[in-house]
């Protein structure tokens, strides 16, 4: 472990060398006092030294660099700093001089190689702000240095020292804007520099008008660079003196002002002073306001890029789309010979991967997505990405034919496997809506809407296809929309929404065993409305929860209003999308079971196969409630697509077999060994089963014969109201169906089954 002193080496390197300094500008120049100048400035490569040692940045080549460039730089202050103490004339070319050059060139490469990363804007930017000080530089140091005379050695070593210390400020200002001065090694790198070319520039300046002198404030710029790089190289921030680079072009007020005021103050000072010659001003100025225009191009570039583009597939977006649609129609002929076309394409099943796989493997898929649709469409068509898993071909100047063939051609490419980068393979399917028209006049956005509405058409067919635009489809659209805000009126008027109670017998003594709450809708024009029509408009529009919370409240009501007529309680279950997997639905139930003091075990939420699909999701918003003893079912078992294997995973209490396989079982072997195996599957399990849509006497006869413990249907009663279910309950156990059997080879009779008509016609049941 460090010790404190080591922690804070940097700050005691800072305090002695700056005490130094100090008592080398108070104290009268002489021979001791000039080592003590050459003492500061060799310290520098050794603290730079020291700091890569004990902070091992990642880029440690560039500091490595600067280091040697401080040792080149010391070593020319101990050669004039000798040839000095001798008295004697420095040979030409100083040594000296040599060496400082070489410590330039040096430490800019160093500076250059750290900033490598910043990009070439923070090189554009470094040249705009420096511009206005180098054209100061070329008038009060090396034109000067021109008009002294003397040899063309002597006129170069006189300017190099300011011009190359120019340039490592350069290096250096490109690093600090790279990194935008957020750390302090920065900060004090850059200081260091600005000071060492002032004192350069100073020096030049009094060197060639004879009017230096040593141990005065010019020395202290000189000091000042190797003691702020050293402090640099020891400070812990050295680790990020690197810039990351950026794949945004942005340009922020705050850089865009400075950059402003930068190419302002040549033109400014010219107003107030006018050299002779003023060739560098006007240079500099036009320089300073030509690199300010050639770094806006960028990021205006880019705007006007990223306002008509999708950043992540790059496809055109929504905006860029309707120009282009709106475009695309003023083309059309008026005898309406060509005709325009929208495919609007959505992905089915996206969230599973986000869900699943995480973001990033969705972002990959989204990329491979638009590879594949610019590759399946003819180079005058335009793919855009609305958001999402949204995407949509404009199909500009095409046929009725050609549509369809791109789709299908959409369709085949998409349906090719695609391979994620942890190797996971995902088959991507389309629910596509196609729209056309050769109106010139057709509204854009009606357009949009209605190719909109014929792929969640698609959707609801089944997935995987494409729906083409009619007039119905729309009319379908508008009449969503009017019940959508009906229902919303709904819910806040009480009495429009009820429920009724098919109820649920068990099959071996025709007892009633519980009740399955269904929600009807007393619309106040087309009459009383099935779950049907409304509930898939509530689970669009983000109601469903607020439809449930009612029929859950209602349910457990007039459950308590029976448990206070008879003495006992019948068991309620309630229908939950798959929308509501959430921890919101645990807490609502909870409330709802404590606020009317029914049993946990009294209550049971039924949940669609296809809702069982994610089981972290499941088991997070389900679990507390499986917890406090709530019963959970699997309704429409066999028509989804989970495994055996997940419903064991979830362990729930019941599975519900859906109509399809009990409907026709009595004359179906098919069906018949359907029904055993899932009967079979629960009571491995340690669950119940009940028979959905029990129409005919016959069915229910195998399904007693199976082993199935409970059924619902038409058959044994139709979906009653509260009163009804209380008829029921005070109605004696029926007999087993196996008894009731009597002639026809063992085939149930009609009216055999405790005086219930069978209905003969198998009619659907509507829940």
């Amino acid at each position: 472990m460090q010790t404190r002193g080591a922690r804070h080496l940097w700050w005691i390197y800072l305090l002695v060398t700056s005490a130094l300094a100090v008592i080398y500008l108070i104290t009268p120049f002489n021979d001791t006092t000039r080592w003590i100048y050459v003492l500061v400035n060799s310290t520098a490569p050794a603290a730079v030294w020291l700091g890569l040692r004990r902070h091992a940045p990642q880029r440690r080549n560039g500091w490595l660099v600067i280091a040697g460039g401080l040792l080149f730089s010391a070593a020319g202050d101990i050669v004039f700093a000798v040839h000095t103490a001798r008295g004697g004339d420095p040979p030409f070319p100083p040594v000296a001089d040599v060496l400082y050059l070489i410590g330039h060139l040096t430490i800019a490469a160093g500076t250059a190689m750290l900033a490598s990363r910043a990009g070439r804007t923070a090189f554009v930017d470094s040249a705009v702000i420096l511009a206005p000080l180098a054209s100061i530089a070329w008038i009060l140091v090396v034109q000067p240095a021109e008009t002294v005379g003397g040899s063309l050695a002597a006129r170069f070593f006189a300017v190099a020292a300011p011009i190359n210390t120019l340039l490592v400020v350069y290096c250096a200002l490109a690093l600090a804007l790279g990194v935008e001065l957020r750390t302090p090694g920065v900060r004090w790198l850059l200081t260091g520099l600005v000071a060492w070319f002032v004192s350069d520039a100073l020096y030049t300046h009094q060197g060639l008008a004879g009017t230096y002198t040593e141990g005065g404030l010019i020395d202290l710029g000189w000091m000042a660079m190797p003691i702020l790089i050293g402090t640099a190289g020891l400070h812990p921030s050295m680790v990020v003196t690197t810039p990351r680079r950026s794949t945004v072009n942005v340009l922020t007020l705050t850089r865009a002002l400075i950059l402003f005021a930068a190419a302002l103050v040549l033109p400014t000072l010219h107003l107030l002073w006018d050299p002779d010659p003023d060739v560098a001003l006007i240079v500099g100025a036009a320089l300073s306001m030509g690199l300010v225009a050639f770094r806006l191009t960028g990021p205006i570039h880019e705007l006007a890029w990223r306002a008509g583009h999708d950043p992540l597939t790059r496809l055109v977006n929504r905006s860029l789309l309707m120009d282009r649609l709106a475009m695309a129609l003023s083309a059309l002929p008026a005898d309406r010979s060509a005709r325009l076309g929208l495919l609007f394409c959505d992905l089915d099943h996206f969230k599973d991967v986000n869900d699943s796989l995480g973001h990033d493997a969705g972002d990959q898929l989204l990329i491979e997505i638009s590879t594949r649709l610019r590759g399946a469409v003819r180079d005058s068509d335009v793919v855009c990405r609305l958001g999402g898993d949204e995407f949509v071909i404009l199909m500009p100047d095409t046929t009725e034919e050609q549509a369809v063939a791109i789709a299908e051609r959409v369709t085949t490419d998409l349906g090719r496997p695609m391979r994620l980068a942890d190797g996971t393979e995902f088959f991507a399917s389309l629910s596509i809506g196609l729209r056309t028209t050769g109106n010139p006049d057709a509204d854009p956005d009606v357009l949009m809407q209605d190719a909109d509405t014929a792929m969640y058409q698609a959707k609801a067919a089944g997935r995987g296809r494409m729906v083409r635009f009619d007039a119905d489809l729309r009319s379908g659209a508008a009449q969503r929309l009017r019940l959508d805000a009906d229902l919303r009126r709904a819910l806040t008027h009480p009495g429009e929404l009820f429920c009724v109670y098919q109820p649920v017998f068990r099959v071996g003594d025709g007892q009633l065993s519980s009740v399955e709450a269904l929600v009807r809708w007393r619309h106040p024009v087309d009459g009383v409305l099935p779950p049907a029509v409304f509930v898939p408009i509530a689970e669009a529009a983000g109601t469903i929860a607020q439809l449930f919370a009612q029929v859950l409240e209602q349910s457990l009501a007039e459950q308590r209003g029976w448990y206070n007529r008879t003495g006992r309680w019948i068991p309620v279950a309630v229908n939950l999308s798959p929308r509501q997997l959430d921890a919101s639905t645990a807490d609502l139930v909870l409330a709802a079971l404590a606020g009317t003091g029914t049993p946990p075990d009294m209550l049971t939420l039924e949940l669609t196969e296809t809702g069982l699909a994610e089981p972290s999701t499941v088991d997070a918003a389900l679990g507390p409630l499986r917890r406090a003893g709530v019963r959970i079912a699997v309704d429409d078992f066999g028509t989804g697509y989970s495994s055996m294997a997940r419903v064991a995973d979830h362990g729930w209490d019941v599975v519900k077999i859906d109509r399809t396989f009990v409907t026709g079982i009595h004359r179906d072997t098919a069906r018949s060994s359907l029904a055993d195996a899932m009967v079979k599957m629960a009571h491995a399990l340690g669950m119940e089963t009940v028979a959905e849509g029990v129409d005919n006497a016959a069915d229910l006869q195998v399904l007693s014969r199976l082993g199935c413990e409970y059924a619902q249907g038409y058959l044994l009663s139709h979906p009653v109201d509260a009163d009804g279910i209380l008829e029921l309950a005070d109605v004696e156990p029926r007999e087993s169906v196996e008894l009731a059997s009597g002639s026809g080879a063992g085939r149930v009779q009609p009216g055999e089954l405790g005086g219930v008509q069978l209905d003969v016609q198998s009619r659907e049941q509507v829940v």
